[in-house]
Protein backbone atom coordinates (compact mmCIF):
# COMPACT_ATOMS: atom_id res chain seq x y z
CA UNK A 1 0.00 0.00 0.00
CA UNK A 2 2.85 2.37 0.87
CA UNK A 3 4.54 1.57 -2.43
CA UNK A 4 1.32 2.34 -4.30
CA UNK A 5 0.89 5.68 -2.52
CA UNK A 6 4.53 6.55 -3.21
CA UNK A 7 4.03 5.72 -6.91
CA UNK A 8 0.95 8.00 -7.06
CA UNK A 9 2.87 10.85 -5.44
CA UNK A 10 5.77 10.47 -7.90
CA UNK A 11 3.38 10.27 -10.86
CA UNK A 12 1.51 13.36 -9.69
CA UNK A 13 4.78 15.24 -9.21
CA UNK A 14 6.01 14.21 -12.67
CA UNK A 15 2.78 15.33 -14.34
CA UNK A 16 2.81 18.69 -12.57
CA UNK A 17 6.51 19.12 -13.37
CA UNK A 18 6.17 18.49 -17.11
CA UNK A 19 3.13 20.32 -18.35
CA UNK A 20 2.17 21.34 -21.87
CA UNK A 21 0.84 24.87 -22.20
CA UNK A 22 0.73 27.24 -25.20
CA UNK A 23 0.72 30.95 -24.42
CA UNK A 24 -0.17 33.65 -26.93
CA UNK A 25 -3.10 35.74 -28.23
CA UNK A 26 -6.51 34.09 -28.61
CA UNK A 27 -7.23 36.17 -31.73
CA UNK A 28 -5.22 37.18 -34.79
CA UNK A 29 -6.07 39.15 -37.92
CA UNK A 30 -5.58 37.85 -41.43
CA UNK A 31 -2.10 38.94 -42.52
CA UNK A 32 -1.02 39.64 -38.93
CA UNK A 33 1.88 37.83 -37.26
CA UNK A 34 1.89 36.78 -33.60
CA UNK A 35 4.31 34.85 -31.42
CA UNK A 36 3.30 31.74 -29.42
CA UNK A 37 5.43 30.07 -26.76
CA UNK A 38 5.49 26.73 -24.98
CA UNK A 39 5.56 27.11 -21.20
CA UNK A 40 6.97 23.82 -19.94
CA UNK A 41 8.86 23.15 -16.75
CA UNK A 42 11.73 20.69 -17.09
CA UNK A 43 11.77 20.59 -20.91
CA UNK A 44 14.60 22.47 -22.58
CA UNK A 45 16.20 20.63 -25.48
CA UNK A 46 16.66 21.11 -29.21
CA UNK A 47 14.22 19.08 -31.28
CA UNK A 48 11.90 18.23 -28.38
CA UNK A 49 9.12 20.40 -29.79
CA UNK A 50 6.91 19.85 -32.83
CA UNK A 51 4.34 22.51 -33.84
CA UNK A 52 1.59 21.49 -36.28
CA UNK A 53 -1.76 22.75 -37.61
CA UNK A 54 -4.55 20.82 -39.39
CA UNK A 55 -5.57 23.27 -42.12
CA UNK A 56 -4.64 26.51 -43.91
CA UNK A 57 -6.22 29.07 -41.56
CA UNK A 58 -2.77 29.91 -40.19
CA UNK A 59 0.79 29.66 -41.49
CA UNK A 60 3.83 28.69 -39.39
CA UNK A 61 6.54 31.27 -40.09
CA UNK A 62 9.70 29.91 -38.45
CA UNK A 63 11.34 26.78 -36.96
CA UNK A 64 8.71 24.27 -35.86
CA UNK A 65 11.14 22.39 -33.61
CA UNK A 66 11.79 25.09 -30.99
CA UNK A 67 9.71 26.12 -27.98
CA UNK A 68 8.60 29.30 -29.79
CA UNK A 69 6.67 29.76 -33.04
CA UNK A 70 5.49 32.73 -35.09
CA UNK A 71 2.22 32.27 -36.97
CA UNK A 72 0.46 34.37 -39.59
CA UNK A 73 -3.31 34.57 -40.00
CA UNK A 74 -4.40 33.29 -43.42
CA UNK A 75 -8.13 32.53 -43.62
CA UNK A 76 -10.96 33.69 -41.29
CA UNK A 77 -12.24 31.02 -38.91
CA UNK A 78 -11.08 29.05 -35.91
CA UNK A 79 -7.61 27.52 -36.18
CA UNK A 80 -6.20 24.88 -33.84
CA UNK A 81 -2.49 25.15 -33.11
CA UNK A 82 -1.02 21.86 -31.86
CA UNK A 83 2.21 21.15 -30.00
CA UNK A 84 3.90 17.81 -29.26
CA UNK A 85 6.75 17.67 -26.76
CA UNK A 86 9.18 14.85 -26.12
CA UNK A 87 9.71 15.20 -22.38
CA UNK A 88 11.93 13.15 -20.02
CA UNK A 89 8.85 11.45 -18.62
CA UNK A 90 7.21 10.76 -21.98
CA UNK A 91 5.40 12.62 -24.74
CA UNK A 92 3.13 15.60 -24.05
CA UNK A 93 0.52 17.16 -26.33
CA UNK A 94 -1.53 20.34 -26.09
CA UNK A 95 -3.59 22.55 -28.39
CA UNK A 96 -4.74 26.16 -28.53
CA UNK A 97 -7.75 27.52 -30.42
CA UNK A 98 -7.07 30.78 -32.25
CA UNK A 99 -9.76 32.91 -33.87
CA UNK A 100 -8.63 34.31 -37.21
CA UNK A 101 -10.47 37.49 -38.27
CA UNK A 102 -10.25 39.62 -41.42
CA UNK A 103 -11.52 43.12 -40.67
CA UNK A 104 -11.25 46.24 -42.76
CA UNK A 105 -9.47 48.80 -40.62
CA UNK A 106 -10.21 52.51 -41.04
CA UNK A 107 -7.65 54.97 -39.70
CA UNK A 108 -8.83 58.56 -39.40
CA UNK A 109 -6.49 61.44 -38.64
CA UNK A 110 -7.67 64.38 -36.44
CA UNK A 111 -7.66 66.67 -39.48
CA UNK A 112 -9.90 64.26 -41.36
CA UNK A 113 -12.45 64.29 -38.54
CA UNK A 114 -12.73 68.07 -38.75
CA UNK A 115 -13.19 67.96 -42.52
CA UNK A 116 -15.51 64.95 -42.38
CA UNK A 117 -14.33 63.34 -45.62
CA UNK A 118 -17.24 61.15 -46.80
CA UNK A 119 -15.26 58.04 -47.76
CA UNK A 120 -15.51 54.95 -45.55
CA UNK A 121 -14.67 52.02 -47.86
CA UNK A 122 -13.83 50.82 -51.35
CA UNK A 123 -14.71 47.76 -53.41
CA UNK A 124 -12.95 45.46 -55.87
CA UNK A 125 -14.08 45.18 -59.52
CA UNK A 126 -12.77 42.28 -61.59
CA UNK A 127 -11.54 43.46 -65.01
CA UNK A 128 -9.89 40.24 -66.20
CA UNK A 129 -8.35 37.04 -64.85
CA UNK A 130 -5.39 38.96 -63.47
CA UNK A 131 -6.52 42.58 -63.23
CA UNK A 132 -8.61 44.29 -60.55
CA UNK A 133 -9.90 47.87 -60.32
CA UNK A 134 -10.56 49.54 -56.97
CA UNK A 135 -13.47 51.91 -56.57
CA UNK A 136 -13.94 54.12 -53.49
CA UNK A 137 -17.36 54.78 -52.05
CA UNK A 138 -17.38 58.30 -53.51
CA UNK A 139 -15.46 59.74 -56.48
CA UNK A 140 -15.31 63.52 -56.12
CA UNK A 141 -13.06 65.26 -58.63
CA UNK A 142 -11.57 67.62 -56.08
CA UNK A 143 -10.00 64.88 -53.91
CA UNK A 144 -6.46 63.56 -54.29
CA UNK A 145 -5.99 59.80 -54.10
CA UNK A 146 -2.98 57.69 -53.23
CA UNK A 147 -3.35 53.91 -53.41
CA UNK A 148 -0.64 51.59 -52.10
CA UNK A 149 -0.99 47.88 -52.86
CA UNK A 150 1.32 45.58 -50.91
CA UNK A 151 1.83 42.10 -52.32
CA UNK A 152 2.50 38.96 -50.32
CA UNK A 153 6.05 39.00 -51.71
CA UNK A 154 6.61 42.37 -50.02
CA UNK A 155 6.59 44.38 -53.25
CA UNK A 156 4.40 47.49 -53.44
CA UNK A 157 2.70 49.39 -56.23
CA UNK A 158 1.43 52.98 -55.91
CA UNK A 159 -1.27 54.71 -57.99
CA UNK A 160 -2.76 58.21 -57.79
CA UNK A 161 -5.75 57.48 -60.03
CA UNK A 162 -9.28 57.63 -58.66
CA UNK A 163 -9.94 54.08 -59.86
CA UNK A 164 -6.54 52.34 -60.00
CA UNK A 165 -5.86 49.00 -61.66
CA UNK A 166 -3.61 46.38 -60.09
CA UNK A 167 -2.44 43.03 -61.37
CA UNK A 168 -2.94 39.95 -59.23
CA UNK A 169 -2.69 36.15 -59.38
CA UNK A 170 -2.56 33.21 -56.97
CA UNK A 171 1.24 33.42 -57.09
CA UNK A 172 1.24 37.25 -56.95
CA UNK A 173 -1.51 37.90 -54.42
CA UNK A 174 -2.26 41.31 -52.93
CA UNK A 175 -1.84 41.21 -49.15
CA UNK A 176 -3.29 44.64 -48.34
CA UNK A 177 -4.36 47.94 -49.93
CA UNK A 178 -4.16 51.36 -48.28
CA UNK A 179 -6.04 54.35 -49.65
CA UNK A 180 -5.13 57.88 -48.58
CA UNK A 181 -7.64 60.57 -49.56
CA UNK A 182 -6.56 64.22 -49.28
CA UNK A 183 -8.47 67.49 -49.53
CA UNK A 184 -6.40 70.62 -48.84
CA UNK A 185 -4.86 69.89 -45.40
CA UNK A 186 -7.31 67.13 -44.56
CA UNK A 187 -6.35 63.49 -44.95
CA UNK A 188 -8.00 60.16 -44.32
CA UNK A 189 -6.63 56.62 -44.63
CA UNK A 190 -8.46 53.36 -45.22
CA UNK A 191 -6.59 50.04 -45.06
CA UNK A 192 -8.00 46.71 -46.20
CA UNK A 193 -6.31 43.36 -45.48
CA UNK A 194 -7.05 40.34 -47.67
CA UNK A 195 -6.86 36.69 -46.71
CA UNK A 196 -4.87 34.31 -48.89
CA UNK A 197 -7.90 32.69 -50.54
CA UNK A 198 -9.63 35.97 -51.44
CA UNK A 199 -7.93 36.26 -54.84
CA UNK A 200 -8.34 32.55 -55.54
CA UNK A 201 -12.12 32.85 -55.37
CA UNK A 202 -12.34 36.46 -56.67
Amino acid sequence: MKKFLFFCVVLSFTQSFAQCLITGPDQIQVGEKQKYTSENAGVNCTGCFEWTYPDQKIFLENDTKSNEITIKGAVPGTAVLSLKITAPGGKLKCTKSIKVIAPTATIISPEAVKCDLPIESFKEIRLSDNMVALQPEALPEKYSYKWTATYKSGNTKVSTERMPKFQFSNQHAIDQVELQVTLDKCSKKIKKIYDTNFWYFF
